[in-house]
């Protein structure tokens, strides 16, 4: 009987390790070749503890078996760093940032329109996070408004915003209509250009802006990038799956992965070509904004390319972002220059929309190489 649950044992370890470093080959494959793998890579976190189990059961033991997760655990270990930080390194209240930018990125889901949320005057609590956090330059997506008169009006809003001086609106058709769907990047230091980089057959884009702080100029890319777009259908379907007979459990699980593999595909697709001009920005990139994608994805390898990423420098936990009835993954992210240092990066938990607001400080003073 020992040898038999040994064998099993075994077997458990190999297919563990094999599993985990099938799923961070999601990270080096593009979505558009094999679609299956982005699957794995959500469950990498799961994936990576378990082999973690498994390496310090078998080393308890003294047996070769250790070899198995203990191997898979070192070569995914950069990735368990995307994924999970021990420590926050808080920016002290004593200490003083000469050329510090502190950002704020939200997905605000149209202001809690719809009242998605439960929650009451969700829009005026937005405004009220702004003001308390009051960060130097705030992204948003999924922003809305209207030419209508009331709370969404354009007007309005951006008189809420009345600290920041300087703005960058675009909507995904590029025109001012009657309701109206985009992003918005505003700033306290002087906007000095601004572009976008729009994509075919989707609503989702990216805004860059240009902003002149502390002596320099900086790029700032605030992105959207493509959703899932499950509806309530099929969340319900989700929360009642033990609840179907077997036609109607075949018929919705084939129509949610099918969402999954497009949104797999045209994620992969805009963050190749975002990618690219985040890489060949003229001036230092900070890259902020809602991917709809994890730390173990090839959309983050290709967004963060050579830049940092500000949960890894100063976060703490899993970071997640996600704010629904599905696990919370961490989906937003701030990147910024590598030359740069960035401090005291959160979450902010508040249940204003499906993702939860993010904020760092970047110490935009260039560190200096020491000797070696």
């Amino acid at each position: 009987m020992k040898r038999f649950f040994k064998s099993i044992i075994t077997l458990i370890s190999f297919l563990a390790a094999f599993f985990l470093l099938l799923s961070v080959l999601t990270a080096y494959i593009s979505p558009s070749h094999t679609w299956i793998l982005p699957f794995l890579g959500f469950g990498f976190p799961v994936l990576w503890l378990l082999n973690l189990v498994l390496a310090i059961f078998w080393m308890v033991r003294k047996r070769w078996q250790f070899l198995f997760p203990t191997i898979a655990l070192l070569i995914t270990f950069s990735h368990w760093t995307n994924t999970f930080q021990w420590k926050a390194v808080p920016l002290d209240k004593e200490e003083k940032l000469e050329n510090s930018l502190s950002i704020m990125s939200f997905n605000v889901r149209m202001f809690d329109m719809y009242n998605w949320s439960g929650e009451k005057d969700v829009q005026e609590k937005i405004f009220e996070l702004i003001r308390k956090e009051n960060p130097d330059v705030l992204c948003l997506q999924e922003f809305y408004s209207t030419t209508a008169k009331g709370v969404f009006n354009e007007n309005y809003i951006l008189s809420r915003l009345n600290q920041y001086k300087y703005k960058h609106i675009e909507y995904h058709s590029g025109k001012r209509g009657r309701r109206n769907f985009g992003l918005i990047t505003v700033s306290k230091y002087p906007i000095a250009e601004k572009g976008s980089v729009k994509f075919k057959h989707t609503t989702n884009f990216s805004i860059q802006t240009d902003i002149e702080a502390h002596g320099q100029r900086i790029r700032v890319f605030n992105n959207h990038l493509e959703s899932i777009r499950l509806t309530p259908k099929h969340l319900n379907f989700i929360d009642s799956l033990n609840y179907k007979n077997d036609k109607e459990r075949r018929e919705g699980v084939k129509e949610i992965t099918d969402k999954l593999r497009s949104a797999f595909q045209h994620r992969a697709d805009q963050a190749e070509r975002l990618g690219k001009h985040i890489s060949n920005s003229p001036f230092p990139a900070i890259v902020c904004g809602d991917f709809n994608d994890t730390p173990v994805s090839y959309v983050y390898r290709q967004m963060r390319g050579d830049l940092k990423d500000a949960f890894v420098e100063s976060g703490k936990g899993f970071g997640g972002t996600y704010n629904g009835i599905l696990p919370s993954f961490r989906i937003d992210f701030i990147f910024h220059d590598k030359r740069f240092n960035s401090y005291g990066f959160k979450k902010i938990d508040v249940n204003y929309s499906d993702h939860y607001p993010i904020m760092t400080t970047i110490n935009l003073q260039e560190e200096v190489p020491t000797d070696s």
